[in-house]
């Protein structure tokens, strides 16, 4: 378990304060399919790595913070940023594979909103 006392601890909830943000606005959209599906399998999965984060917290299903504003893309470029930022001395979990999962659905989820507006515009 790390501690949310330390730098990693404090980075890595600040991850999960950014998923569930994307969790949010992605299981709540009002856009046409097929990009509303996309964004809900992306919600999705946003949710679970923020479950990885909380469990190596130890915090559970303690509650996090929903971040302003709703730019999913956003919102999971600046997650993986900042996992990426996690000190490799204290990397003790897989950091880089959900930094990887994370930069993954930001790209994702720049394809579903590109479709959404490619739909607005036809």
């Amino acid at each position: 378990m790390i501690s949310s006392e330390t730098e990693t601890g404090r980075l890595l909830r600040k991850a999960a304060n950014l998923l569930h943000s994307v969790v949010e606005a992605a299981w709540t959209n009002d856009i046409p399919s097929p990009a509303k599906w996309d964004l809900h399998r992306i919600g999705t999965e946003a949710y679970l790595v923020q479950r990885d984060i909380l469990d190596a917290l130890g915090q559970g299903a303690e509650p996090t913070e929903l971040l302003p504003g709703n730019d999913i893309a956003a919102a999971l470029e600046q997650a993986a940023h900042t996992l990426a930022a996690i000190p490799w001395e204290s990397n003790n979990l897989d950091t880089e594979r959900m930094q990887a999962r994370v930069s993954a659905l930001a790209d994702r989820a720049q394809r579903a909103l590109a479709l959404r507006h490619a739909i607005r515009l036809g």
